[in-house]
């Protein structure tokens, strides 16, 4: 297991970069969108989403979870590639974005708790609501967005990407992306009630919130997460307009 700072950055932005927008940069420009490449990457994504949802259901440590959870978030980016559509690759790019955003979150957050309570076991945790607030907070503002809740940032690209199935007349597997959303919610709100809630263990009563050198990054990428939520609706004509003409 890398240590928590390396966790954030591969988590967040390395993996990213190097992996998911060089696809992207690959389909649209060298081997372009067409009925075969799309089949291929709707097949991938759908597998993708589910796997890893259903992988990081069986785990119990905290940042194994979160690997699970990005294999999922990433097969919904994949998903809207797969549509070979203007709104599907500008959902691809939007959950690229977002995902970068409340999964380094996430990451801040476990640093945050293996830092001061020196495991990552969840079946070691518990209460951390009471000592550990700031973290608590930004941490449920992080996994709601991942599982798509409505208004934040996670909710418009996911739902960019069920539109963009739809439309292409891909209806199954806009059904299973929205049921994988809800197993999404359900292991992330598990994950939450186990770390934070519940009852402190007698062995972390004397902890006490991280530093301000993580707690401030989460603050900032909590308040970016809702920020993003709450205007892009505005901003979703200027977002789209070029996608459109990078693909004509």
């Amino acid at each position: 297991m890398a240590p928590p700072a390396v966790s954030i950055l591969l988590a967040g932005i390395v993996t990213k970069v190097s992996g998911i927008y060089a696809l992207i940069r690959l389909i649209t420009s060298v081997f372009g969108i067409t009925s075969s490449v799309n089949n291929v990457l709707l097949a991938v994504g759908i597998f993708s989403v589910l796997a890893g949802a259903l992988a990081a259901l069986a785990q119990d440590d905290y940042k194994r979870m979160l690997a699970y959870s990005s294999i999922s978030q990433v097969g919904y980016i994949i998903l809207g590639l797969g549509c070979g559509t203007a709104l599907g690759v500008a959902a691809a790019v939007f959950h690229l974005f977002n995902h970068s955003l409340f999964k380094s979150l996430l990451f801040v957050n476990s640093a945050a708790v293996e830092q001061q309570t020196g495991t990552t076991d969840m079946n070691k945790m518990g209460g951390l609501e009471s000592k550990m607030p700031y973290s608590n907070a930004t941490s449920l503002v992080a996994v709601l967005s991942a599982a798509g809740v409505p208004p934040l940032a996670g909710f418009w690209s996911k739902l960019l990407i069920i539109i963009a199935l739809w439309q292409t007349s891909h209806y199954g597997y806009a059904i299973v992306a929205i049921l994988a959303g809800i197993v999404t919610l359900a292991y992330l709100l598990v994950m939450q009630r186990r770390v934070f809630f519940g009852i402190l263990p007698d062995s972390l009563v004397n902890i006490k919130e991280a530093g301000i050198g993580i707690i401030l990054p989460a603050v900032v990428l909590a308040g970016v997460i809702i920020g993003v939520g709450l205007f892009f609706p505005m901003l979703f004509n200027s977002f789209m307009v070029p996608i459109d003409s990078f693909l004509k």
